[in-house]
């Protein structure tokens, strides 16, 4: 795993509410965010009595300096969220996918350089890695002929750059692989992975029941 890496807020979350968002810093990584994904995973949640507890774990990382703030340029920010969401449409109407913090994750990979983003959010993904495929997906979702503006699809792969998207799973994977969850949680075996795929899948992260059983055929 590249030892730094940007990362959107739902992978994040997903490891916190898990009692791992500790893994990131165990296994030598660092996290580069935006100020709005720190809003969305430190400030707002901090005055919630249901995620304050999450918040806290997330703020220790950023104490420890495991995961750090950069502010992306704003017009970049603004060309890769009106670009993405006027790629799709139905009729005369734009699809409109992602958020403005998954726009700042892209745009901070652009002025970073980094080629990797951590990010369970399966549209965004999709739409970095198979765009097409995701014009499927969208068909089948809203029952209505979705429409692939090729020209703006173009204009953002001219401003997001080639890169790896990895998930919280992933991040799981290497953390077993170094024997980080075994010696964490106290038990040994493909049993402990298996759990740990599962608790990340109910906390959101995109990734399939058949996935997560050929994960664990494959580090068994």
């Amino acid at each position: 795993m590249d030892k730094t890496i940007v990362a959107d807020s739902s992978s994040i979350i997903s490891l916190a509410v898990n009692c791992m968002s500790s893994v990131l810093g165990e296994l030598g990584v660092k996290v580069v965010v935006t100020g709005e994904i720190y809003d969305e995973i430190v400030s707002r949640p901090m005055n919630s009595k249901r995620y304050s507890l999450e918040s806290l774990r997330i703020r220790k990382l950023f104490s420890e300096g495991v995961i750090s703030v950069v502010e992306p340029d704003p017009f970049v920010v603004k060309d890769i969220l009106e670009t993405s969401n006027s790629i799709y449409r139905i009729g005369r109407h734009n699809l409109r996918l992602i958020h403005g913090g998954e726009a700042a994750a892209l745009a901070l990979m652009k002025e970073e350089s980094r080629e990797v983003l951590l990010i369970d959010e399966r549209t965004t993904r999709m739409l970095v890695e198979d765009a097409e495929e995701l014009c499927k997906v969208l068909c089948d979702q809203t029952a209505y002929r979705v429409v692939m503006d090729t020209e703006r699809l173009g204009h953002f792969r001219s401003i997001v750059p080639d890169i790896k998207i990895i998930r919280s799973s992933e991040v799981a994977a290497v953390a077993y692989e170094k024997g980080i969850l075994s010696r964490n949680l106290g038990s040994k075996g493909k049993e402990v992975f298996a759990s740990v795929l599962y608790a990340l899948k109910f906390s959101g992260c995109a990734i399939s029941w058949q996935e997560i059983e050929d994960y664990v055929r494959a580090l068994s």
